[in-house]
């Protein structure tokens, strides 16, 4: 689906919401809130995530944990194209190795 960032697909729901989506983001993304922990995997491109007051570098490879109610949204480097999973759970997670 498009959206104001680029494409969006969700990949999974649980109890009828979205669990895990694909994004594409083409331009800069809006700042928006979650009830829920949500985790952000870079698959391809690079960029920013910005999470309330911090900004996190991202590369393929990198993940950001996004706490509840922490006002975020991601940036594609200019003229690039980033891609990535999201994974909204609640619980925070971290993955060994990265």
């Amino acid at each position: 689906m498009k959206t104001s960032f680029g494409e969006m697909e969700i990949l999974a729901r649980e109890d009828g919401k979205p669990l895990v989506e694909f994004l594409k983001f083409e331009r800069e993304g809006r700042s928006h809130k979650h009830p829920t922990f949500e985790s952000f995997f870079v698959l391809k491109g690079s960029g920013k995530v910005y999470v309330d007051e911090k900004v996190f570098d991202v590369v393929p490879g990198s993940q950001v944990v996004i706490p509840p109610g922490a006002a975020h949204w991601m940036q594609p480097d200019h003229e690039k194209v980033m891609e990535g999973l999201l994974w909204y759970h609640s619980e925070p997670i971290t993955l060994h190795g990265m």
